[in-house]
């Protein structure tokens, strides 16, 4: 990714009626109180970094519990209230009905790039030469058609139909960099450290590469008597996937685990940027775990990892002491930090864009922007 997102503009998704941020950097940090979009606005980037790819809408809807739990096998007739969980996505949570108007994702990373997804309705048809395609029908939904609703989303160059009338199967994965899109997109939430397991497939593909030692090297920011990583387990066997470490203390491997919440975190999200090479990073709450004393060692390697790999990073914060570490880093590697506040006005979100001098100011004088 030779040039990072700078503009976005988002529409009708979710809480953001309207919102535009002009200036994004390459490491991104984005604070703002609860409530405020922070994770929506991380939604809506994942989002049009995927090409809006049917696994990335399923994880985000997965991930906020936000899942169809119909079963297919009953055969009950759908209604509108089986896809209540799609027009959360839409702002100020319409019926099914009112999805009709798209909401619209764009941003500039040197060409432009658009998004839009809006419920529409099909059916579906076999043509001898074509084979099954999908047909636009009539927009009275649940009237006496006999087709059915999808999400339509409508990219730059072509249109994704994901149909609605099906159950979510989808498991809540890391990211959508294993599907073929263009710039890879990795999606780290607050908890991923619970679970080493999730993180063997990111292992795999950095085993035996200088990233490995970059991995290592950052664990030691936290734990100076780590030596090395290694994975062992199998996903088909009995023992699950499990991340050991060689330790100058013990005689033998021991389980990432027992170093605590704060290596397993500086793990996952060191080995989650490595594997974001050339595309996008997203982190929420990035400092979930880690103590206040090491926020500058950790973001200090963010900043260098992202620029030696080419990779854009937006990271969510409600924390002073990593907004406190976030500057002092930045200060150190110019014009590439960005720190953005979002703040609710009413049924508004107002983002204010902050550059690394001006944050400077605000940390020295500690100005709230939290």
């Amino acid at each position: 990714m030779s040039t990072k997102i700078s503009k976005l503009t988002v529409s009708r998704f979710r809480s953001f009626g309207e919102l535009k941020v002009d200036g994004f950097g390459q490491v991104n940090l984005i604070t703002g109180r609860n409530n405020a979009g922070k994770s929506t606005l991380l939604e809506a980037i994942r989002l049009l970094a995927t090409e809006g790819s049917p696994s990335t809408f399923f994880n985000i809807l997965n991930y906020r519990e936000e899942t169809d739990q119909r079963n297919e096998e009953t055969g009950t007739a759908i209604t509108p209230e089986d896809f209540s969980a799609f027009c959360s996505l839409f702002s100020g949570f319409p019926s099914l009905a009112e999805c009709r108007q798209a909401f619209e994702i764009s941003g500039e990373n040197g060409i432009p790039l658009k998004l839009s997804a809006r419920v529409a309705w099909f059916t579906e048809e076999t043509d001898p030469e074509q084979g099954r395609r999908l047909i636009p029908a009539r927009d009275d939904l649940f009237g006496d058609s006999t087709g059915f609703p999808a999400l339509q989303v409508d990219l730059m160059n072509r249109r994704r139909i994901i149909r609605l009338d099906r159950p979510l199967r989808y498991r809540r994965a890391l990211g959508d960099a294993t599907e073929g899109i263009s710039t890879p997109c990795v999606f780290l939430d607050p908890f991923s450290s619970r679970s080493t397991s999730q993180l063997a497939a990111f292992w795999d593909s950095i085993t035996l590469t200088d990233a490995e030692a970059e991995v290592v090297h950052a664990l030691q920011i936290i734990s100076q008597d780590i030596q090395a990583v290694s994975m062992v387990g199998s996903d088909a066997g009995q023992r699950p996937r499990t991340a050991i470490a060689k330790s100058i203390n013990c005689s033998h491997p021991v389980p990432l685990r027992s170093f605590g919440d704060g290596v397993n975190r500086l793990f996952g999200l060191i080995l989650s940027l490595t594997c974001a090479k050339s595309g996008v990073l997203l982190v929420d709450e990035i400092e979930n775990g880690l103590h206040h004393s090491v926020l500058v060692d950790i973001w200090r390697t963010i900043f260098r990892l992202a620029r030696q790999m080419d990779v854009q990073v937006f990271a969510t914060s409600h924390s002073w002491d990593c907004i406190e570490a976030f500057q002092k880093a930045a200060s150190e590697d110019t014009e590439n930090g960005v720190l953005v506040r979002l703040a609710r006005k009413g049924d508004m979100v107002i983002p204010t864009v902050l550059s690394e001098k001006e944050l400077q100011i605000i940390t020295r004088d500690r100005i709230e922007v939290r």
